[in-house]
């Protein structure tokens, strides 16, 4: 298995390894999450983000077969009366194919985002997790990321 770096040109493949997470997210909460009906159905999502700076993205494949991606996105944050200045990367997706799912592909992508941390010169690392999920839940935390926020809703009618 090769962790690489996305380029301008995977837009399209990164469309179709999010296919899997997504439905995985429409099924929990289909009022809230589109079900994708194509492989290219977030390509435009992909070709934008893979043209900014502060996106890191990295592919994970097995001689022509891509197994998963993460996505990654740097924060700055300023400093205001209520927080102090500070940076970090933010884990926006994650998402490794069924069948080749719990053979280290995640964590190997997870590492690829601690080393980019590292070379930025970022301590800290974040990310977030519907409360369905809890499979992810066992795997970041098997990863050494811990809860640190609750984030509650309410549907009015």
């Amino acid at each position: 298995m090769n962790i690489r770096k996305a380029i301008s040109t995977d837009a399209l493949l990164l469309s179709s390894l999010c296919m899997d997470v997504q439905r995985l997210h429409a099924v929990a909460h289909p009022e809230y999450f589109k079900v994708p009906q194509t492989e290219d159905f977030a390509e435009i999502f992909f070709e934008t983000i893979l043209g900014l700076d502060t996106s890191y993205i990295f592919i994970a494949e097995d001689k022509d077969d891509a197994l998963g991606y993460v996505f990654s996105n740097l924060v700055e944050k300023p400093e205001n009366p209520f927080i102090f200045t500070h940076r970090y990367l933010m884990i926006e997706q994650i998402s490794v194919r069924p069948h080749v799912q719990r053979h280290g592909i995640g964590a190997s992508l997870i590492r690829e985002v601690e080393v980019a941390a590292r070379d930025l010169g970022v301590k800290r690392i974040e990310l977030g997790s519907w409360d369905f999920n809890l499979n992810a839940h066992r795997f970041f935390t098997r990863m050494g990321y811990e809860k640190q926020h609750y984030k509650f809703g309410k549907t009015v009618r």
